[in-house]
């Protein structure tokens, strides 16, 4: 529902911002981190409207029913450097999955994204059922590294429920957005798609790009860099929806490089954790 505004806010701060990994860097103070929940839920039902004479018809028309949840974690710190940097972040939740203002507080972002959700719903007058859930939590990954792991399930009508994450990545200590280029730069890119279709071949047992089109796998082309991705501590962990590399009934699909794997293809800049 909102994943090409999120794309295209994402390709904006990838552009414009900068982010390196470097030995010299200090590592985040975690312990002056904190992590706070904010919850909202609300249901609504539409009971059908009387016939215009008042008389009773053969078929009731079923009551139609939305139900959005939002769980997101955000961030805060007593520390006012990292104060600093949890707002950025935070604005940045805002924008980009709940497409609010930065200027609204948290809690009035949340509140505002319900209502955007329940206007989709009064105007959408066939749907009987809709719903949207979102679930955003915030992870420790390497040095300086805050991964945030957004969980959507939605059903707007069609033939069954959506189900998407999406993963985005900001340094602890500014609280920038890390871009997929600012890691694997433009040049480098082609050899992170052959280290990331050898991997899905071996998780596949494919011996080949044949055969793995064969099993169902990139059907539509060749290996795409999933722009989903985490710096965990140990791995970089890419992350595929379903319909990206497969078929709705092959669910989602996860690849993972070790830093060491990968470390051809990163940027100069950047150091194993």
């Amino acid at each position: 529902m909102k994943r090409h505004r999120i794309y295209c806010t994402l390709l904006f701060l990838g552009a414009s911002i900068t982010f390196l990994l470097t030995a010299c860097q200090s590592n985040a103070r975690w312990n002056d981190l904190e992590f706070y929940n904010v919850e909202k839920l609300e249901h609504l039902q539409e009971t059908p409207q009387p016939s215009e004479d008042g008389k009773p018809t053969l078929h009731e028309e079923p009551k139609r029913e939305m139900d959005v949840k939002v769980d997101m974690q955000f961030m805060k710190s007593n520390n006012a450097m990292n104060e600093k940097a949890c707002r950025l972040i935070n604005d940045q939740l805002k924008e980009i999955i709940l497409n609010q203002p930065s200027e609204m507080s948290v809690d009035e972002a949340v509140a505002q994204y319900i209502e955007d959700v329940k206007a989709e719903f009064h105007g959408d007058e066939i749907v009987e059922v809709y719903y949207d859930h979102l679930t955003g939590r915030a992870e420790y990954g390497m040095e300086n590294v805050i991964n945030y792991r957004l969980m959507e399930e939605a059903f707007t009508g069609g033939a069954h429920p959506s189900k998407e994450t999406t993963i985005l990545r900001f340094d602890a200590t500014t609280g920038e957005f890390i871009s997929l280029e600012a890691i694997f730069p433009l040049e480098k890119q082609r050899g992170l798609k052959e280290l990331l279709l050898n991997k899905l071949m071996e998780s596949t047992h494919a011996k080949s790009l044949a055969e793995l089109q064969a099993k169902g796998f990139l059907d539509m082309g060749d290996m795409v860099i999933s722009h989903n991705f985490a710096l965990r501590e140990d791995s970089i962990e890419f992350h595929y929806n379903e319909y990206d590399i497969a078929p709705y009934a092959y669910g989602t699909c996860t690849i993972c490089l070790s830093y060491d794997e990968a470390k051809e293809v990163m940027a100069i800049q950047t150091v194993n954790p």
